[in-house]
């Protein structure tokens, strides 16, 4: 038998979650944004989660995911900062 080998193209928006239900309840669940800020308000994150209301289980997708790890490493490193300060601490910090 041969193969072909194939070249595919995917949109960049093939990623996103636009829909989801429930793995464990099986219900359409909830689009919600959380917003989460740094600087006391200088900064908010929008993260785009989705919500069960029957069993309260939260998901994100792989890009939304990775906008909260992203906040979450700064939080970690640059809140408890003056903003002067911040651009020195990001070059410092590996953000991966």
């Amino acid at each position: 038998m041969k193969y072909q080998e194939v070249k595919l193209k995917f949109a960049e928006k093939s990623f996103r979650v636009d829909k989801a239900v429930c793995p464990a309840c099986g219900i359409k669940m909830q689009k919600i944004i959380e917003n989460k800020s740094l600087f006391d308000g200088s900064l908010t994150f929008h993260i785009i989660k989705f919500k069960c209301e029957k069993c309260k289980k939260e998901y994100l997708d792989l890009e939304q995911a990775e906008i909260y790890d992203l906040f979450l490493t700064m939080s970690k490193h640059l809140n408890n900062k003056p903003l002067g300060k911040v651009s020195k601490t990001l070059s410092e910090v590996t953000i991966s």
